[in-house]
């Protein structure tokens, strides 16, 4: 019986792709470490790919320039932390609201040093900075256990449930760079500003009491 060529060209695809994305990931996590220990500019692309094991040619194949590298490493971290389930639900909005929020700064802050060279990049170079916001985290999970609190009747229906999630994601981030890495607050700080933020967040989108007619 003939083999069919156009399997063998799908097959083949199927493992270039493959074969690609891991060596996406080991670059990834070099350039991750080798950025955190020694910095956007000293950082060389003959260190990172020596520190994933690859040929240096891969990495110029894959990523357009070290800025776009350092860029994407960047949304590696943030899209590892939204889509994870790292907690299990909580029974309130104001809980969630929280957890979540300890979640990512506890994400951001294992890689602190990472975060402190991705913020100096976008202070030197505006470019680093609109390129980060071409991409936003999804966070699936937190988005679905907010509906489903809006849909059992604690959180108003005329609320967008993406917008929510993304004005809370924002807070986490704009909150490890404001006092955890500018400031220097210990995480203990954060939380309880968390905790104020969660509460008050909480008050403006829940559904308000119905009054009694007397």
């Amino acid at each position: 019986m003939a083999k069919n060529p156009r399997k063998g060209l799908v097959a083949s695809a199927k493992t270039k792709k493959r074969s690609r994305e891991k060596s996406s990931r080991r670059i990834l996590q070099a350039a991750l470490q080798t950025f955190s220990k020694v910095g956007y500019d000293a950082a060389t692309t003959k260190m990172i790919s020596r520190q994933a094991g690859l040929n240096e040619s891969l990495i110029h194949r894959y990523f357009t320039s070290k800025s776009n590298l350092l860029v994407e490493v960047t949304y590696s971290c943030i899209d590892a932390l939204s889509k994870e389930k790292p907690y299990p639900p909580a029974d309130t909005p104001q809980e969630e609201i929280y957890r979540f929020l300890v979640n990512k700064l506890d994400g951001y802050s294992k890689n602190i040093r990472f975060f402190r060279v991705i913020l100096s990049r976008i202070l030197l170079d505006s470019r680093t900075g609109l390129e980060l916001q071409k991409r936003k985290p999804s966070d699936l999970f937190f988005a679905e256990r907010l509906t489903l609190f809006q849909k059992k009747g604690f959180i108003r229906s005329d609320l967008n449930i993406d917008e929510l999630v993304s004005l809370i994601a924002h807070q986490a981030f704009a909150m490890t760079i404001a006092k955890l890495i500018l400031s220097h607050e210990s995480l203990e700080y954060c939380e309880k500003q968390f905790l104020a933020f969660s509460k008050n967040l909480t008050r403006g989108i829940a559904i308000p009491p119905r009054k009694h007619l007397g």
